[in-house]
């Protein structure tokens, strides 16, 4: 982790969505309305930590998907 690096949001198919520094906050609307905010950390330019958790950041896009959940930078 360094200063400068940008985590890279895409789809499941992988086209590019965003891209926000490290530690930034990806906000996640739910299908019934609710809303979360998570911190995401860079790990490589494939991986982050959000909230917490390590993600490969394609199988994140395809969980999100597959939960109807969308995600967009806070």
């Amino acid at each position: 982790m360094g200063k400068g690096n940008e985590i890279c949001f895409t789809d499941s198919q992988g086209n590019s969505l965003f891209a926000i520094p490290d530690g930034g906050v990806i906000r996640l609307c739910y299908g019934n309305g609710e809303e979360a905010f998570a911190i995401c950390r860079y790990l490589d330019k494939d991986h982050a930590e959000i909230d917490g958790v390590p993600y490969a950041l394609s199988d994140y896009a395809k969980r999100m998907e597959r939960n109807q959940i969308h995600f967009s930078p806070a």
